[in-house]
């Protein structure tokens, strides 16, 4: 699944992410990069909203997983913990790292023998000067 047709999912499959503005940066087995601007997602101190923090994370999870299992079927957040460890007064930016070969073949040989399975995430806000703003640990199934 290319990032064009992973974006164009997301905006019709999950609403939020039209009032979000969100879009897919980059999409592929090594990185997963979604950013959306600040102005739809600020708090009433012009800051960037928590719950916009909070979604562009878990959707940047959840594009990794979707890349890995090929576009098809269903990807859904089980628990997740965040952390906001700076504020943001930036557009966001969030990436997903990609998880370690150990943990990506043990759910992708479930995936593929039960058609199910479940594996933990990580996502991270990062500001222009690199730094870490929020960080987000999610276990989907």
């Amino acid at each position: 699944m290319n990032p064009t047709d992973l974006e164009k999912l997301l905006l019709e499959q999950i609403p939020i992410t039209q009032s979000m503005q969100i879009k897919i940066l980059q999409a592929d087995l090594v990185n997963v990069e979604l950013a959306c601007p600040l102005e739809p997602n600020h708090n009433h101190v012009g800051m960037a909203f928590g719950g916009s923090l909070s979604n562009i994370m878990i959707l940047a999870a959840y594009c990794r997983l979707f890349i890995m299992i090929g576009g098809y079927g269903h990807v859904l957040l089980k628990n997740s913990s965040m952390e906001f460890l700076k504020p943001v007064k930036e557009d966001l930016r969030a990436v997903s790292p990609r998880p370690d070969e150990i943990s990506s073949y043990e759910f992708l040989k479930t995936y593929q023998k039960k058609n199910r399975a479940k594996i933990i995430l990580t996502s991270e806000v990062r500001l222009l000067d690199g730094s870490i703003a929020a960080r987000m640990t999610g276990e989907f199934v």
